[in-house]
């Protein structure tokens, strides 16, 4: 409280109320799949194309990863979070530092595993006798160039090899592509004596693991006790995320066949040159291995857990893409309608896409300017668009598809008819109006939850008001409490109804939020509950969907009706 110090009468501001529920986004989508690069089986915030790019590599035929990102932000996605799987196997590349004897000094890996740290090439440079020092200069596989001066080799030292190249210093940027382990010797007072001379080397022996990966891999099915979870699992602890997608569940391995490179020219023997390097490693779309074909088996095992996945965090929802045959022929009507009644997510956390896409490929695989990819990421990318405007209430429908030439199958009246009552939100080329999402609906055989927008809009006032009233957590559960909940709440329910989120000409048609001593009886107050129960009405279907918003002594929950 101010002090004062001359008499007279003064005004103090005071906000009374209870803290204002906020609304939360809904557009940050979690993709898990395979790249060529990158962090494994850590979630990693991306918020462009050219940053996708940068950090997990490009287009490989040997994943769709790249094209649902691409897809994602040029359908107006902003934000997602990138999960990179490889199987048991992967490698980083490595190059081990040895003096003049031969003996192990520092040995220097990739920053994560892959094949593509084998084309990062080192040079070690400017030897300083005087100061004990020496220079590496990195040349990353996209051509990039780096350069670290004055390194030691002690592990205490503020220019120490291994923290400069993980942390730079106030002139030189951390390593995109290299660190540096602990100083194998011990007792090596500088690099000059050392022995250590000028060379230039690639890193050898990062290994992808693509062809040990498995459906575990994907799922975090098998998470390591010590490094922590895997794949679809690493994003539990990402809470922003409310769209997750799996498009490489689908992939169809792809060889592309190696460059037959005419012999390089002879050696002038009058010219003094230095001694070749290393062959340089195969491009990304290359790789020495290729990840395995899954089953139906499979891909029905992933869909199914990627559902669950959404139904036991509750605050997500799962684009699933249809299946394709061995070969990449696209389900026809029977096939697609048999794996559609293969699930049902009661409460509509997924929702399901047919057919695929043709985007343009960079590649040109088999010779062919286009490549059909799952439409999972652009999906994606839509429901993101529609959640900046108008909102999330609107269903992600009647859409026009960025970055889509055509689809793998035609879709009629006739088809839709059969497909969309189930519950197959179709994609259809419109003549006039390019290539449309023509459909909204989840795989819920519940009515109340069979828009996709529905669903999408309860998640986010739950989430609202889970994450805006945890305040009254060990409040005194008296009249005042009670009235401040109702009061936050209804404020922010008539706000979204303001803005045409909800049904109803008035608030009482749109929502209702009711926590008096009718739904909190003695007993309930005195096993430290109090209760909420909110009553909202969806634009569609213009009807009443219940949930309740319980506060037990040490937390809040919230549980649908």
């Amino acid at each position: 409280m101010p002090e004062y110090l001359t008499p007279g009468v003064y005004y103090e501001l005071a906000d009374a109320g209870p803290p204002p529920v906020r609304g939360v986004r809904t557009d940050i989508a979690g993709f898990v799949g395979i790249a060529p690069r990158g962090p494994l089986h850590t979630p990693t915030h991306i918020d462009s194309w050219r940053q996708y790019q940068a950090v997990f590599g490009s287009f490989v035929s040997y994943g769709f990863l790249a094209y649902a990102v691409k897809g994602f932000f040029e359908n107006g996605g902003k934000v997602c979070y990138i999960v990179r799987v490889a199987g048991f196997d992967a490698a980083p590349a490595s190059l081990m530092l040895r003096d003049s004897s031969g003996n192990d000094l520092v040995r220097i890996r990739a920053k994560n595993e892959g094949s593509w740290g084998n084309g990062v090439k080192l040079a070690l440079v400017t030897v300083n006798p005087t100061s004990g020092t020496f220079s590496l200069a990195v040349t990353g596989p996209d051509g990039d160039r780096e350069s670290f001066s004055n390194l030691t080799l002690g592990e205490h030292d503020a220019r120490s090899c291994k923290f400069i190249l993980d942390h730079g210093d106030d002139r030189t940027r951390p390593s995109r592509w290299i660190s540096a382990d602990d100083a194998v010797a011990t007792g090596v007072p500088n690099a000059a004596q050392s022995g250590l001379t000028d060379f230039s080397a690639y890193l050898a022996g990062g290994k992808d693991g693509l062809a040990s990966l498995t459906r575990a891999d994907f799922l975090g099915t098998l998470d390591d006790p010590e490094l922590g979870k895997r794949g679809l699992g690493s994003l539990e602890r990402v809470a922003e995320v409310a769209i997750v997608a799996i498009p490489d569940m689908h992939i169809i391995p792809t060889v592309v066949p190696k460059p037959n490179l005419p012999p390089p020219p002879p050696v002038d023997p009058c010219l003094c040159v230095p001694p070749p390097l290393p062959p340089a490693p195969v491009p990304d779309d290359m790789p020495d291995e290729i990840p395995p074909r899954f089953s139906e088996t499979d891909i029905q095992t992933m869909q199914q857990a990627l559902i669950e996945h959404c139904e036991s965090r509750r605050d997500r929802v799962a684009i699933l893409d249809a299946p394709v045959h061995t070969f990449g022929s696209p389900y026809m009507l029977p096939e697609i309608q048999d794996w559609r009644s293969r699930f049902d997510s009661q409460r509509g956390f997924a929702a399901l896409y047919y057919p695929w896409v043709k985007v343009l490929d960079p590649l040109h695989l088999g010779g062919s300017p286009v490549r059909a990819v799952p439409p999972s990421g652009h999906i994606a990318g839509i429901y993101a668009a529609v959640d900046a405007d108008p909102g999330v209430h609107r269903a992600p429908a009647n859409w026009e598809v960025q970055w889509a030439e055509d689809v793998t199958v035609v879709i009629d009246d006739s088809t839709q008819a059969v497909l969309n009552p189930d519950g197959t939100d179709c994609l259809r080329a419109f003549p006039g109006r390019g290539i449309l999402v023509y459909g909204g609906r989840t795989i819920s055989s519940d009515s109340d939850w069979r828009y996709i927008n529905v669903r999408r809009l309860l998640l986010m006032i739950e989430k609202a008001v889970d994450i805006s009233t945890q305040w009254s957590v060990f409040e005194p559960h008296n009249t005042e409490l009670r009235q401040k909940l109702v009061q936050s709440i209804s404020s922010f329910l008539e706000s979204i109804w303001q803005r045409g989120m909800l049904a109803g000409a008035t608030r009482e048609e749109a929502f209702f939020v009711k926590c008096d001593g009718t739904n909190n009886p003695p007993a309930s107050v005195d096993a430290g509950r109090i209760i909420t129960d909110i009553g909202v009405a969806p634009a569609i279907p213009a009807e009443f969907v219940i949930f309740r918003v319980g506060r037990t002594v040490e937390e809040l929950e919230i549980v649908e009706r």
